[in-house]
């Protein structure tokens, strides 16, 4: 298992500065077979998907981590942000 935090800074359409930030969480096999990263918003207003988790079957819990991310960036209101994902949460 590892904890990470996911820090989404940016401007909008009125050049007014954005900026989200996610706790990630994962759990599964590091490199192969299943894997699971679940996200919990640290951000007031930060924009979540349905579920709070994704699920791999091949992978491990890297490629869940990854599939995460860019599940959290295509949300509206996080496109265009720049992601920067730290292993040391804050």
């Amino acid at each position: 298992m590892e904890m990470m935090t996911l820090k989404l800074r940016g401007r909008d359409a009125e050049g007014n500065e954005r900026y989200r930030s996610y706790y990630l969480v994962t759990d599964g096999g590091r490199m192969a077979g299943r894997g699971r990263a679940s996200v919990i918003p640290m951000s007031i207003g930060a924009p979540m998907p349905e579920h709070d988790h994704v699920e791999v079957d091949e992978g491990g819990e890297e490629h869940a981590l990854i599939k995460l991310v860019h599940t959290l960036l295509a949300l509206p209101g996080n496109e265009g942000l720049v992601a920067e994902l730290n292993d040391r949460p804050s």
